[in-house]
């Protein structure tokens, strides 16, 4: 895993089903996607860091994912239909693609190859979860997700490091289309490839998606 971020940005509410559709179609859960508004907070571990509380919020109509990580300097909004991922810094009426080279795992899907098998079902935060054990060319780990598709749990390794999340709290309520769309008035930006080699480490660190 990149960061700790990375894998709740890759995972997180929508982010299992963005890799999953990958997987060979008779080893994959029959619900990939969130079939309705869900926002969920995870407790994500891992990068020899201490746990922290990642929110995350999923608008079904959309397919848009919205995760707040706590060390960002924004919001992160995942539009999966595009393959986009953005850092939204509301202070600055900005928006930050993130550059081909450095896209998040969620628009990338998993590698050909990858695998899916299941492992029974298990419960979360009150709620039934399905386990699949998922293995592919790059990394290897498990994911517990619900019958309507979504994610509550999931831990795995990806080039010798680890990391983990779980759910903790869930909510079926309704979500505000405003809170996933940028406005209009919002410049949007694209980090040149290559650029990352050249920023201070303190703001590649701090920015999710950039740093490995």
């Amino acid at each position: 895993m990149r960061r700790t971020a990375i894998l709740a940005l890759a995972l997180a509410g929508a982010g299992a089903g963005a890799a999953l559709a990958q997987a060979p179609a008779r080893n994959a859960p029959a619900q990939l996607w969130p079939t309705r508004d869900v926002a969920v907070t995870y407790t994500v571990r891992g990068g020899g860091q201490a746990p922290r509380t990642v929110p995350a919020a999923w608008l079904a109509a959309e397919q848009r994912l919205r995760v707040e990580p706590p060390e960002a300097p924004g919001w992160v909004l995942v539009d999966v239909p595009r393959g986009q991922a953005l850092m939204v810094m509301d202070s600055v009426r900005t928006a930050m693609q993130l550059p081909e080279e450095q896209k998040l795992p969620l628009a990338q899907g998993l590698p050909p190859g990858t695998r899916m098998t299941r492992a029974g079902s298990d419960t979360v935060a009150g709620h039934r979860c399905d386990n699949w054990q998922v293995s592919g060319p790059e990394g290897q780990g498990t994911v517990c997700l619900t019958p309507d598709g979504v994610l509550l749990r999931a831990q795995g390794s990806r080039e010798g490091r680890q990391g983990s999340l779980e759910a903790t709290a869930i909510s079926y309520a309704r979500q505000d289309p405003a809170r996933f769309r940028l406005p209009a008035e919002y410049r949007s930006v694209t980090l040149p490839p290559g650029l990352l080699k050249n920023l201070p480490p303190g703001l590649a660190q701090n920015i999710p998606g950039l740093s490995r």
